[in-house]
């Protein structure tokens, strides 16, 4: 089991610094006696938060959606968990500049881990990386908006959240996929259950009072109105579940032939790339790789009959080079060109001017 003592971080906003010591992921956590699960709450965050940045909402709910990929044995988690944590390691990377790719500059460091005593700290943790992340040869700090420890996140923690290539902690997408893997465990985890929650919190910084601030902005987070979402409409079921999976990756860059049915490659999606993965990930199901292909997917339904899920290809270039998701009350989500990112907006307007192939596909 590890142990993490409880630092108060250098950085002006941040509350509590998280030690993360290689941990073992279904270690005990405590004394924890709730065992209920949280009021129903949706899951999808709002179209914005006072507070936090559009990128870092954005790498909060993208990392929630991914992480069922990569740790399938874990369910219950959703936006509010990483912005808990979020929340308390760095304030949302409050005062940075977070570029649309993620990067939060300039960088956020802990206190130095020398025993010191600063920041709470009486434990020495020499230098694990060369200074890779910390800029520090001698002792580890804790680095990035979610406050890694550089030994934790060459481990298994370290993550690719934004399909660049690089596992980055300075990165807002990479560090909240690598909150949630670390949150989750390798071990069952149902984090809809407050007993679960607070031992996987527990497990992140092993402090009761750390445990009580995250879950207080988890259960905050949790009510607030899902705004932006509710033009998914009556969606529900398989389909429900795919325009969930491409609503939380708005924000994430344009990338010509980017994105998978794991998520995004070189950075980010196309716009069928985004539908590939989304309707792996709500429904498992592979989609044809082009917008011309996905035109015969599934059974053509006429305009006024289109429902939230239905795939809408348009031909805006003269060879039904556009594709989008149809979330309700007249909007789509969809990755548009080169300089946008994965955005929803209205179908009518300019893009009702466009000839329309509507495919249901489930």
């Amino acid at each position: 089991m590890a142990v993490s003592p409880v630092l108060v971080s250098a950085v002006g906003v941040v509350g509590v610094l998280v030690l993360f010591i290689a941990a073992v992921a279904n270690g005990a956590a405590g004394h924890e006696k709730e065992a209920a699960a949280p009021p129903s709450v949706s899951g999808a965050a709002p179209g914005a938060v006072a507070g936090i940045s559009p990128v870092m909402l954005s790498a909060y709910t993208r990392a929630a959606a991914n992480v069922r990929a990569l740790r399938p044995k874990c369910t219950g988690m959703r936006w509010s968990v990483i912005a808990g944590i979020g929340k308390v390691e760095s304030n949302h990377a409050s005062g940075r500049t977070i570029t649309v790719g993620g990067d939060v500059r300039p960088r956020i460091l802990g206190v130095r881990l020398n025993g010191s005593g600063a920041g709470g700290n009486t434990s020495v943790f020499s230098d694990t990386d060369h200074g890779r992340l910390d800029g520090d040869t001698a002792y580890d700090r804790a680095v990035g908006p979610m406050q890694f420890l550089p030994s934790t996140w060459n481990g298994p923690s370290g993550q690719d959240g934004n399909g660049d290539g690089v596992k980055d902690p300075h990165n807002a997408f990479d560090a909240a996929l690598g909150t949630a893997v670390y949150l989750c465990g390798t071990g069952t985890t149902d984090l809809s259950r407050t007993d679960q929650l607070r031992k996987a919190v527990y497990r992140y910084n092993r402090s009761e009072a750390y445990v009580g601030d995250v879950t207080g902005y988890v259960d905050e987070y949790d009510h607030l109105p899902a705004a932006q979402d509710s033009t998914a409409g009556s969606a529900t079921g398989r389909a429900g579940a795919v325009v969930d999976a491409a609503l939380a990756q708005r924000g994430t860059p344009y990338v010509w032939g980017g994105g998978s049915t794991t998520g995004p490659t070189k950075g980010g999606y196309d716009c069928s790339g985004l539908m590939l993965y989304a309707f792996y990930q709500g429904a498992r199901v592979t989609l044809p790789r082009t917008s011309q292909q996905m035109r015969h997917s599934g059974t053509r339904v006429p305009r006024s009959q289109i429902r939230p899920g239905d795939l809408i290809v348009i031909n805006n270039d003269g060879n039904w080079g556009h594709v989008g998701l149809y979330t309700g009350n007249n909007t789509m989500v969809h990755a548009p060109r080169p300089g946008k990112t994965v955005e929803t907006t209205s179908t009518s307007g300019y893009w009702e001017r466009y000839d329309w192939d509507v495919r249901r596909v489930l």
